[in-house]
């Protein structure tokens, strides 16, 4: 018989084992590193202060990814939601500062919301259990 094995889509996908998380913090901080280097082409060429917002984004997956930070992926999904405000209130012209890119911007508080969660679950997988059982004391005690 074949060995089907489904593969899991990391923002849509169940997070189940450490694994899983891994895979959907690494393909998050993909995520993000994309955002970030279509800031910083916009920013070099058209809008500088959009340099802050590719270092911001940029940083802040690297570290996500490199130590599975949990603030890291905190301060992501913020910063995702800032982004997502900033984009709906220039479409209702509300501001003039922010992205026409709605769907980009959900896509972000998605996968913001998604490297959170990968982050939380792979710091209480690593955390290690309380024992069961008190430690056994010597049968003998030591002298000095």
């Amino acid at each position: 018989m074949a060995d089907t094995t489904k593969k899991k889509s990391a923002l849509f996908g169940k997070l189940e084992t450490r694994e899983d998380a891994l895979k959907a913090v690494r393909d998050c901080a993909g995520g993000y590193f994309v955002v970030a280097a279509i800031n910083g082409l916009v920013g070099a060429f058209l809008f500088p202060a959009m340099l802050i917002d590719a270092a911001l984004l940029g940083g802040l997956a690297l570290i996500m990814r490199k130590w599975h930070a949990r603030w890291a992926a905190v301060l992501l999904l913020l910063v995702s939601l800032f982004i997502l405000v900033s984009t709906v209130g220039n479409r209702l012209g509300i501001t003039s500062q922010g992205g026409t890119n709605i769907f980009l911007a959900v896509l972000m508080v998605l996968v913001g919301f998604r490297s959170v969660q990968a982050t939380f679950l792979l710091a209480k997988k690593a955390a290690t259990p309380p024992p069961t059982m008190a430690p056994r004391m010597p049968a003998h005690p030591v002298r000095r």
